[in-house]
């Protein structure tokens, strides 16, 4: 079962954190470093410690786990964001979630009695699997002469603390609120949410949108999540994501009443982004090289978000989890250094059981970018053809056209063309929604190699 972690403060002055550490010490380190009483005393340990590194490693073995990692701790734990998070899962890599549909009724009737007497009704259960799939390390290291300057005054320590944590904290947390981002773009770039259309230069409309739909998934419903399933959001699970630029432009307690709620409660549930048509990429190029679970947010997914006004989720469509946040060490002699590993393990998922709504300008229908770019995921070469396969924005299909039976060319809808020999290009035609797409500009050819792209246009 996850459990939360409880939210503390490091509030310790130095003199009681170094007491702290002298008191779980081994023998050895009590009988050479003195228990101290004033702040004058500080420098004194320091000179025992910076002179002894069997004692020094210690001290910041001691200073780490013990301190810094609580620090970091409850600042991961207990961030903007703890209430969509599901808490602290100290065994296992899978979460199993289960959704038991509604029973369905029959009519009475004495007649068939017998026969239902021991027949089975088995119920509807469902089931989605989470799995842990965000395992990243923040490196960080402490030189030894930081040691040394720890005990040259009285907050010395709280501040090598902080040197320690905060190389890491900001990292990992922004990292964290990227995720979230990224879990929204997602289920919005790929129709996983319901769309809203509202006008988002009439905020009169907006506000009667908004509180009609937050009313509405109180009732049990099945078309505000991707299964289908009969579900309800009551209005305490309801979280409201906005943009910065358009949250600026209401009042909190039009907001508020927008949302049927008090001001209070809905300060509570609204969590701002800063747009939804960026996403620093960049931060995550090295996970991505890596690894399978992490997806590029793409030009044209964000291309999508562009109308994206406010973004209404049941609490539970939110399946984040921690796994583990422990910090690891290394004494490199050679060197004189420290090297310390921040490793944080995540489940990252979203619900498909749970209620999601997007409130989109444009009538509540995805604007399509302009231009999609296509990869090649295989060639393959037979004697008579070449068959080559796309990797395709999840909404786009290949058509067969009139001019590929002419031509003798194969179209599978979900990426695959068949190339007969004597075909040497061919321009693919694609739909996105109710668009039209082609590859006019950048035909598909036999020689094309694994990895090349080809752009499809999108017809005016």
């Amino acid at each position: 079962m996850p459990r939360r972690i409880a939210l503390t403060q490091l509030n310790a002055r130095s003199i009681d954190i170094i007491n702290a550490i002298r008191a779980n010490a081994s023998l050895e380190y009590q009988d050479l470093v003195p228990e101290i009483t004033k702040e004058t005393d500080i420098p004194a340990v320091g000179e025992v410690l910076y002179g002894n590194p069997a004692l020094s490693n210690q001290f910041i073995s001691a200073l780490v786990n013990r301190i810094a990692a609580v620090r970091v701790k409850s600042a991961t734990f207990n961030n903007d964001l703890k209430e969509l998070k599901k808490g602290y899962l100290e065994f296992g890599e899978t979460v199993e979630e289960v959704f038991v549909a509604m029973a369905k009724a029959r009519e009475f009737n004495k007649e068939k009695a017998e026969a239902r007497e021991f027949k089975r009704t088995l119920p509807d259960v469902r089931s989605a699997f989470h799995c842990m799939n965000w395992k990243v390390q923040y490196p960080v290291t402490i030189d030894d002469k930081d040691l040394k300057f720890a005990f040259l005054s009285a907050d010395g320590v709280t501040d090598l603390i902080a040197k320690i944590v905060d190389q890491v904290y900001q990292a990992a947390e922004y990292d964290e609120f990227l995720l979230f981002k990224y879990l929204i773009i997602k289920a919005v770039a790929h129709g996983k949410a319901k769309p809203i259309g509202v006008d988002a230069s009439n905020p009169s409309d907006c506000a009667k949108k908004f509180r009609g739909t937050s009313n509405l998934l109180q009732f049990i419903k099945t078309e505000y999540n991707v299964s289908g399933v009969h579900t309800a959001t009551p209005k305490e699970d309801q979280y409201i994501f906005m943009d910065s630029a358009f949250n600026a432009e209401y009042d909190v307690d039009v907001l508020a009443k927008a949302f049927n709620m008090d001001k209070a409660t809905f300060d509570g549930k609204l969590k701002l982004v800063d747009d939804w048509t960026t996403f620093d990429n960049e931060r995550f190029s090295i996970i991505r090289e890596n690894t399978e679970y992490l997806e590029e947010v793409t030009a044209e997914e964000l291309a999508m978000m562009a109308d994206v006004k406010a973004v209404l989720a049941d609490k539970e469509w939110f399946q984040v989890y921690d796994n583990l946040a422990m910090f690891t060490e290394v004494y490199v002699s050679s060197g004189l250094y420290w090297n310390y590993n921040y490793n944080i393990w995540k489940t990252v998922s979203s619900s498909p059981f749970s209620n999601i709504v997007v409130f989109m300008d444009n009538n509540g229908v995805p604007k399509n970018p302009a231009t999609v770019t296509a990869t090649v995921q295989s060639v393959v070469k037979a004697d008579d053809a070449t068959i080559v396969t796309f990797t395709l924005p999840e909404n786009m299909w290949l058509v067969q056209t009139e001019d590929a039976v002419k031509e003798g060319v194969a179209v599978h809808k979900y990426g695959a063309v068949i190339l007969p020999k004597a075909t040497d290009t061919y321009t693919v035609e694609a739909t996105m929604g109710a668009d039209i797409y082609d590859s006019a500009a950048d035909a598909v050819t036999a020689e094309l190699a694994l990895g090349a792209t080809i752009t499809l246009t999108k017809r005016q």
